[in-house]
């Protein structure tokens, strides 16, 4: 391999998208903010930004979430590589994109004042800037498959919540309804819940009892192979 054509593997750039998701008044968000330089100024996005050469990806991702949400201590997991040739306006970009999940009014700590946000429902997303509609179909995706096998929902419930939150939250992320009765009992009998021992007190009507999630029951289960 000669020198011209080794140089011409390192023609392009790469970039980290982060999608930050939030569960609030029964509903699945994605955290997108706008952007105010061409070619897509004007329009709604995820956050992200082209690294430099002496970065690291997640050490890129953890400063997203800090320019995002003021707070790296939350989930964050690697999603996949975006790589299509016409995927970026201004050259061959190559993207990496993360997933969190957060609690909204427990892990946001401060927004960025130079940039205009917006959490957007999971179900009237708008056509966002470059190929953000893909990363999201493919992070929906992924969450409806790690909601099945691992308990990450409760990453996006508050310490305590109510057993109609956790159906709603489910019900977003798998996109369906589930029948009351069933779901409870199949939560209950996983036994990985704890009764808090008082009600939810700002609900209407019947106050419903509070739960929180037992990670270390969770943690025996899947030492046993569960």
């Amino acid at each position: 391999m000669d020198r011209e054509e080794f140089d011409s593997y390192f023609k392009l750039g790469v970039s980290v998208t982060l999608i930050v998701f939030g569960f609030e008044e029964g509903k699945l968000k994605i955290f997108t903010n706008k952007i105010n330089r061409n070619p897509y100024k004007g329009a709604w996005s995820l956050p992200g930004r082209l690294i430099r050469s002496d970065e690291g990806l997640d050490e890129v991702a953890e400063e997203l979430l800090m320019e995002s949400i003021g707070n790296r201590d939350v989930y964050l997991e690697q999603l996949n590589a975006f790589g299509k040739v016409t995927r970026h306006p201004l050259g061959r970009v190559v993207d990496v994109t993360f997933y969190s999940l957060i609690n909204i009014q427990e892990d946001v700590v401060s927004y960025r004042a130079d940039k205009e946000i917006r959490w957007i429902e999971s179900d009237r997303l708008p056509e966002l800037a470059y190929d953000n509609n893909s990363m999201l179909d493919l992070a929906l995706q992924r969450l409806r498959r790690r909601l099945i096998n691992r308990p990450i929902g409760f990453k996006l419930l508050p310490k305590e919540f109510t057993l109609n939150d956790l159906q709603e939250l489910y019900e977003q992320i798998l996109n369906r309804s589930l029948d009351k009765r069933n779901f409870r009992k199949k939560v209950m009998k996983l036994d990985i819940l704890t009764e808090c021992g008082r009600e939810d007190t700002e609900s209407p009507g019947r106050k419903p009892m509070l739960y929180s999630f037992n990670p270390k029951r969770y943690s025996h289960y899947m030492e046993q192979g569960f």
